[in-house]
């Protein structure tokens, strides 16, 4: 689960962005997630983003400067990894099953765990 909550978290920061820098990473987010899908091995992935690279192409795509956006996404992943650790905090998983038994909303022999993963706001 903590891997969900490292995601939850890192989609939360991202969500909070302005919207151009937003668009800008999700864009180049998704299509690094391509070529990695593409890829066969980890060397293959790599020099697929050189072929490709996703930030030159998501950059032209927005109409924006290269070294910008390069600058951009840059600038994103450092926050997303100086960050992780106090959204960590602020990200709760709670357990609703016993509760949701309590009050007849799942089967009391269900073996299924009900949860929550809450992002609190600052």
């Amino acid at each position: 689960m903590n891997q969900a909550r490292v995601q939850f978290a890192r989609k939360m920061y991202i969500q909070s962005l302005p919207e151009q820098d937003r668009n800008l990473f999700l864009y180049v987010d998704k299509l690094e997630a391509e070529l990695e899908d593409e890829a066969d091995t980890e060397q293959h992935y790599l020099k697929l983003l050189k072929q490709h690279t996703p930030v030159i192409q998501a950059a032209k795509e927005l109409n924006m400067n290269p070294t910008t956006a390069y600058e951009t996404v840059q600038r994103i992943e450092a926050n997303i990894t100086d960050q992780l650790p106090i959204l960590l905090e602020k990200t709760k998983l709670i357990d609703y099953t016993d509760m949701l038994k309590l009050k007849g909303l799942c089967p009391p022999e269900d073996e299924k765990k009900y949860l929550l993963l809450n992002g609190l706001s600052n």
